[in-house]
């Protein structure tokens, strides 16, 4: 019986540096959220002895329940704020995109094509070229200065843009057989637009919002510049985190600082959590075959 060459990549050799260098690639990207979860379940004390030393057992329920309380009542309103601002920004975004992505895709009309490289022009230029003008435009100008339509109004501005290069993108690929036929019986572009262009792009959609959701939410630099009273959670956070390390009145708690990380990476995990679904199935893979 004639043995089998295993290919260059395949050789036990191979297969061992590939399984160590991933090995180690996993352990170090891990290492993070270890040391956080370990010491938001520890005393001060006991962070300020050895940050990679497990909680001690006689006094985890106490530390849990202290850590987590104080970062709750000190990060509740700005989290409330951000998950409000981020849901309906990533939703806007998308409606918008998806729309434009529509009507760009489907519909004939004059500087078409001209004004669709203009919209996606926007891409070339980074949003922080930008923040020297439109902050005292939005402040001084408009007047939304810590408003939560002046925080929202550049952000979907811009945001829509790449929903639509990405939209059209996908669009694109659909037989205009299925959308020829709805026409024929009778569906017009709203019903089409709902009933079966919505349906067909869930995926990417989803993929998109689930982006625009996580960068609206860790968003620090506009949140920073555009609000003060109404100030979302990730600026909030490091004067939190200021006072946790520094003690200002409390002696000390960066287990409360640990709480609140953990605590703040709660929708980033649901969101990823609900759209696993998608990011694993065919559907999500033709749905971002671009």
């Amino acid at each position: 019986m004639k043995s089998v060459a295993l290919k260059r990549s395949d050789r036990l050799q191979t297969q061992i540096l590939v399984v160590t260098w991933v090995t180690i690639c996993t352990v170090f990207a891990l290492i993070p959220l270890f040391i956080t979860l370990i010491n938001a379940f520890k005393g001060h004390s006991e962070i300020e002895t050895n940050i990679f030393a497990l909680p001690a057992w006689s006094t985890l329920g106490a530390n849990i329940s202290s850590n987590f309380s104080v970062a709750w009542e000190a990060m509740n309103e700005p989290f409330a704020r951000s998950l409000l601002v981020t849901i309906i920004g990533a939703f806007i975004d998308c409606v918008l995109g998806s729309i434009l992505a529509y009507i760009f895709t489907y519909k004939e009309f004059h500087f078409k094509e001209t004004l669709f490289f203009a919209y996606i022009s926007v891409m070339l230029l980074p949003s922080i070229m930008g923040m020297p003008i439109l902050v005292p435009f939005m402040k001084n100008v408009l007047k939304l200065g810590d408003t939560y339509f002046g925080y929202l109004l550049p952000v979907l501005a811009g945001g829509q843009v790449g929903g639509l290069f990405l939209f059209r993108t996908f669009f694109g690929q659909q037989p205009r057989s299925i959308y020829e036929s709805a026409q024929i019986e009778g569906a017009n572009d709203v019903d089409i637009y709902f009933r079966l262009t919505i349906p067909l792009a869930l995926p990417i959609i989803l993929y998109k919002m689930v982006g625009t959701f996580s960068s609206l939410y860790n968003d620090f630099l506009w949140p920073s510049l555009i609000l003060s009273d109404k100030i979302t959670l990730m600026p909030k956070m490091l004067s939190l985190q200021k006072i946790f390390v520094g003690g200002t009145g409390t002696g000390g708690q960066k287990g409360a600082m640990y709480a609140m990380y953990m605590l703040s990476s709660i929708p980033l995990i649901f969101t990823s959590a609900i759209s696993m679904k998608f990011f694993s199935s065919g559907d999500f893979a033709a749905g971002i075959k671009l």
